[in-house]
């Protein structure tokens, strides 16, 4: 028999704010993966009880987005694999990206894939990764397996040779200035939620980001994210989003810290 919140616990969970973020992610993500394998070909689950098990799963996420939307959708992601949908763990994947600048997504992502027998395409979203960004060490060390795994081990020499080289040194940088400067990563999240939520509202649906440490005239370091928009836009359009954004953060309850060493660029 599955073992699923009933009613009373339900009510519980979602009435009690002090139920950490990190505490009920890991709920979700135990519930999910113990639901991946009760439901393979063999399952003894009827339909019943496996329309209970998603519903009390997606009570969770719908809790846990009033948390973090970053993080309701990773637990959406972690959902569709459990229930073998390929689509929308892609769909659910790229919704992270407007709220979580964090290469462990990637990793997330790529190993799942992996997990449902898809290991080229596990590899190709780490290679398309790591071709524009420079990420942390868990993104280099999966797609060093997923090589290893596939036997190709001339593309994980060369890996292991040239990219720790060239971008390892940048991604430590941007860290140790998040660090340097008490930025947590929280703050983080909501720096980026509440550019994705002002893009929504302006209906943007397409754009890329990067970030990158700058200096000013008086030689002092700032973190740059800029945000290029792939959505047809005139040069007045950018202009007046700019200022809108640069409006709406300076309004926000985004820690002063944070706001003043977040320098944010909109082509």
């Amino acid at each position: 028999m599955v073992n699923w919140l009933n009613d009373r616990e339900r009510r519980k969970t979602m009435t009690h704010p002090e139920l950490s973020t990190n505490n009920l992610m890991n709920d979700v993500m135990t519930q999910c993966e113990k639901f991946y394998y009760q439901m393979g070909p063999f399952s003894a689950l009827t339909e019943f009880e496996k329309a209970s098990v998603e519903r009390d799963i997606r009570v969770k996420i719908s809790h846990l987005s009033e948390l973090s939307k970053g993080y309701s959708h990773v637990a959406m992601m972690y959902l569709q694999v459990a229930l073998g949908n390929q689509k929308e763990v892609s769909k659910a994947f790229f919704e992270t990206l407007n709220y979580l600048d964090n290469s462990t997504i990637y990793s997330n992502y790529a190993s799942h894939l992996n997990c449902l027998g898809f290991p080229k395409m596990a590899v190709q979203v780490l290679e398309d990764y790591l071709a524009s960004t420079p990420a942390a060490m868990s993104v280099i060390v999966l797609l060093s397996n997923l090589y290893k795994g596939m036997g190709a081990f001339a593309k994980d020499a060369k890996l292991m040779e040239t990219y720790l080289k060239s971008h390892r040194p940048q991604e430590t940088a941007l860290q140790e200035y998040l660090v340097s400067h008490g930025i947590s990563p929280e703050e983080t999240e909501q720096y980026f939620t509440l550019v994705s939520n002002y893009f929504l509202a302006q209906r943007i649906e397409h754009y890329k980001i990067s970030r990158r440490i700058v200096k000013d005239h008086d030689d002092k370091d700032w973190l740059c994210t800029e945000f290029q928009i792939e959505d047809e836009l005139s040069s007045d359009q950018i202009h007046s989003i700019n200022l809108g954004l640069s409006s709406l953060l300076a309004s926000s309850n985004l820690s002063k810290k944070a706001s003043e060493h977040f320098i944010t660029q909109i082509y």
